[in-house]
């Protein structure tokens, strides 16, 4: 493999980036063979590694640089996310490695996930709980006026907590978020560096 089909295969690989992280990334590594000279093409490329793992290691900064620079959202923390993983997927690890990775993604994610639909069930079933006896106590209210007035009392109680509870449930997302990128990132480099040593 020569430099120019080096980098070709390098900018197919970080087809998914923004076009100027894109092409920033190959001005860099265009000067660093400048810098290496014609006659070290074949030690530069082997002291880089492949084309896969040099575009995981960039895609992965990206989605880690990225989140630093802007402010967190749900959206941008998936995207993080997605981006780490398609880094640590397309990184050309042996087996065992991979699978461990997949399995130790996949088990995390869901554990996460269930974590994350079981705290918008309850707080959504606490809105909907308060909203139904809101309701229960206007229909109540022509025959027993003080339980009707009891149930729009808690009705309302419940309700208003469902609400407070809102802003918070969405800020732990996005923290839980921010943690997944992070613990990915982390993964990654692990995983990288223990290639790197030999495995």
């Amino acid at each position: 493999m020569d430099r120019a089909s080096y980098l070709r295969k390098l900018r197919s690989k970080l087809s998914r980036l923004p076009a100027h992280e894109l092409n920033a990334a190959l001005v860099y590594y265009e000067e660093y063979f400048d810098e290496a000279g014609v006659e070290n093409e074949q030690q530069v490329i082997a002291q880089l590694g492949s084309p896969s793992v040099v575009a995981s290691q960039i895609m992965a900064d990206f989605a880690i640089k990225d989140l630093d620079a802007t402010p967190a959202s749900t959206k941008k923390n998936m995207t993080a996310i997605w981006l780490i993983i398609l880094a640590i997927l397309s990184a050309p690890l042996s087996i065992p490695l991979l699978a461990v990775a997949v399995a130790l993604i996949i088990s995390v994610g869901a554990v996460i996930f269930s974590f994350v639909v079981a705290i918008v069930a309850t707080v959504l079933s606490i809105f909907l709980g308060g909203v139904v006896a809101l309701i229960a106590g206007f229909f109540v209210l022509t025959e027993h006026w003080p339980t009707a007035l009891l149930f729009i009392g808690i009705g309302l109680i419940v309700t208003g907590l469902g609400v407070l509870l809102f802003p918070a449930v969405a800020r732990l997302i996005k923290k839980i978020g921010l943690v997944c990128v992070e613990v990915l990132a982390s993964l990654f480099r692990k995983i990288t560096k223990k290639r790197k040593g030999g495995f």
